[in-house]
């Protein structure tokens, strides 16, 4: 995983950027050949996840008196909560029973999201666990 040590966090983001890309290509394809019939759990844990992020965001935010961990500066969950929220309602707004090559684009999208919001939520807990990158200052 990575470990935000130093100014490293720019690499995390890449790691999880392509990887998500990686992830997304391969869900989207497997949906268009029909091996998929049913996405909509993805969509709707997507959705969830996505405002999770963005809970654990605010309550850090606001919760976090004197003692803020810096590690949320460091990480991408703001914009793959965001995200996450943004193409889950999109996608649950259509219909997703046709293989076609825009509903096929949706679920890379709503994969790429779901991924880098997962790895950027397990990165986020490691890091606030082992490595402590929390300070007295705001």
């Amino acid at each position: 995983m990575c470990m935000n040590k130093g100014n490293n966090h720019f690499c995390c983001c890449i790691f999880s950027f392509i990887a998500s890309i990686i992830t997304a290509t391969a869900i989207a394809g497997i949906f268009y050949t029909g091996l998929i019939t049913s996405i909509t759990t993805l969509v709707y844990f997507t959705l969830v996840l996505g405002i999770l992020g963005l809970l654990y965001i605010i309550f850090t935010v606001f919760c976090g008196g004197k003692h803020q961990c810096n590690a949320i500066k460091n990480s991408c969950l703001i914009t793959t909560s965001i995200g996450a929220i943004v193409t889950s309602a999109f996608a649950l707004s259509i219909t997703l029973a046709t293989a076609s090559i825009t509903v096929g684009i949706l679920i890379g999208a709503v994969a790429f999201f779901l991924i880098s919001s997962l790895l950027t939520l397990v990165n986020l807990i490691v890091d606030s666990l082992c490595n402590n990158h929390c300070s007295d200052s705001m």
